[in-house]
């Protein structure tokens, strides 16, 4: 018998199958869970996986689709709810003054007497169809990101949220930050062109897994708002990125985008508007904008900070009547992506952890460990700073060291690197650790610099709004004792999860939110970290960490 290797993706798991083996029954061998409750039947659709053939991603069903050779599998993760509720900075109020989307629909009589429904965009029939589908309209709002694709469906006629669901970006295969992918759309002919097809698959992937997760056609979606870093945004629409990457860092288009599905390829009703949302500059882009709906200014007191966590850090400074801005490369170590035992916020992952007298983690989904994500590896570094099995410089303690009296059976060394491992198969190394070191530092420096230019205080500073997924799990004194943030004595601090996919979610709900979006896209100052001086001894200087509490 032949075998094959299989790859599956988030989870990182490989295994050899025999060849011939479907890709749910490869996934069943390895332990990878998948939908198939249609028995293997190929009719209910919710096994649909990416899988790429010829170096073109394509969306297979598990099930009906034979492994001949060596194959990488990306699985879309169902999740349960991305966005991390917190008084006063909810979708809830949306629904206060009612639904205002831009679909509307009638429903008349035809020349026969037949039931029709008239769909019209801001009051513009785009199509007629049999039957009375009033009760039948959706929209999916869409976090496009660095790392990581997000998408929610959402029903038009009742307000909800209907599902979840969630991809590792196919573009990462480009490289793992928007430089990487702005040189290879440079250097290759249809290199910006290839990137766009491979999104548009992946977004696709998402939209089908919502579909048959929640029985919608997908004729039926009649829009979609969708919110990225610049770059992100400009993949997706196939715009030009080259001027993003060179100085003087010009985007082809900041402002509101809208197009029909039909013209992106994206696989809902050919008429539905798609939207993208204004962006600041060249690296603030609509997934900040977005954001910043979210943040109800009655309910916020200023100066305030928002924060947003990802492959790029955005920064953004909120006092009395102006917008301050800026952004910083962090990298993707908060996404689980080029640390050693790295994983997406899903399932299996480490979110937390304690150093006590052994070292004790929480699991998402509370099974066994495969790995650990953002918020796990912060927390992790943040305990191994407390303890001082980590120094001020990020050098992790040799196992011998008397600080590593009770940690002796979780440090080891191997071909001259030491790790702290912290279940079988889950470790953090010295070079995970520099990555935080890094990317923190990146953090810091951006918020000094951002004070120092509004001439702010870190005791002025009432609140502080941390986004992203990696802020979803994450715990308020690992920043501080990492030293993201310098001491902000009268903050409140707030974790708002996905605030990117929440203020899409608004701007399906109510069309006027696209004028409060260019608003604050087109008042906002930025502050280009690359044309501050003091930005690079900065960023040297805060690479440490700060110095224990308690020797």
């Amino acid at each position: 018998m032949e075998y094959v290797k299989a790859t599956f993706y988030p989870s990182n798991i490989t295994g050899t199958i025999p060849k011939g083996a479907t890709i749910l029954e490869a996934a069943r061998m390895l332990g990878v869970p998948i939908e198939g409750p249609c028995g293997g039947m190929g009719r209910c659709g919710k096994d649909i996986v990416q899988v790429k053939i010829n170096n073109k991603l394509n969306n297979v069903l598990a099930c009906r689709t034979q492994i001949e050779t060596n194959i990488e599998v990306i699985i879309p993760l169902h999740e349960q709810d991305p966005l991390k509720t917190v008084e006063g900075f909810s979708a809830a109020d949306v629904m206060k003054g009612g639904i205002n989307s831009i679909v509307g629909k009638e429903v008349v009589a035809d020349s026969r007497g037949c039931c029709i429904t008239k769909v019209s965009l801001d009051d513009k029939i785009v199509s007629i169809g049999d039957g009375d589908t009033m009760t039948k309209s959706y929209g999916i709002a869409l976090d496009i990101g660095t790392t990581t694709l997000v998408a929610s469906l959402i029903d038009l006629y009742s307000g909800k949220v209907l599902e979840y669901a969630s991809l590792l970006n196919p573009l990462v295969s480009y490289g793992h930050d928007v430089m990487s992918r702005i040189k290879y759309a440079a250097s290759w002919e249809d290199g910006l062109r290839a990137m766009h097809r491979e999104l548009i698959t992946g977004i696709n992937l998402l939209i089908e897994t919502l579909c048959a997760k929640s029985n919608v056609r997908p004729e039926n979606i009649c829009q979609l708002t969708g919110a990225g870093n610049t770059t992100m945004q400009h993949i997706f629409l196939n715009r030009e990125i080259k001027g993003i990457g060179e100085y003087p860092y010009k985007a082809e288009v900041l402002d509101v985008c809208t197009t029909t599905a039909e013209s992106l390829g994206i696989g809902i009703a050919k008429y539905a508007s798609v939207t993208t949302f204004p962006c600041i500059s060249a690296y603030v882009g609509g997934d900040i904008v977005s954001g910043l709906l979210v943040v109800n200014p009655g309910d916020t007191e200023f100066p305030a900070l928002f924060l947003d966590i990802g492959t790029n850090g955005e920064l953004v400074l909120l006092l009395n009547g102006r917008i301050v801005a800026s952004s910083t490369a962090a990298g993707p170590c908060f996404e689980g992506m080029t640390i050693s035992s790295g994983m997406r916020a899903a399932e299996g992952a480490i979110e937390r952890v304690s150093l006590e007298k052994e070292p004790f983690w929480g699991v998402i989904g509370s099974g066994t460990p495969k790995g650990i994500c953002g918020s796990g590896l912060l927390d992790l570094v943040s305990e191994l700073v407390r303890t001082g099995l980590v120094n001020s410089r990020g050098r992790l303690q040799n196992r011998n060291s008397e600080t590593a009296a009770n940690y002796k059976n979780y440090l080891f060394e191997k071909n001259g690197k030491r790790y702290f491992q912290l279940a079988a198969g889950v470790s953090v190394t010295q070079e995970d650790i520099r990555q935080v070191q890094l990317a923190k530092a990146a953090i810091r420096a951006g918020v000094e610099i951002l004070f120092n230019k509004c001439n702010v205080k870190p005791e002025d500073m009432k609140t502080v709004i941390v986004a992203g997924a990696f802020g979803y799990h994450l715990k308020e004194e690992c920043l501080f004792r990492t030293g993201f943030f310098p001491a902000l004595k009268n903050a409140r601090i707030f974790f708002v999860g996905n605030s990117s996919l929440e203020g899409a979610i608004r701007l399906l709900l109510n069309k006027e939110l696209v004028n409060k979006a260019t608003h604050i896209a087109r008042t906002a100052r930025v502050v280009e970290l690359s044309h501050v001086p003091e930005f690079e001894s900065t960023f040297i200087r805060e690479i440490s960490f700060p110095e224990r509490e308690n020797k």
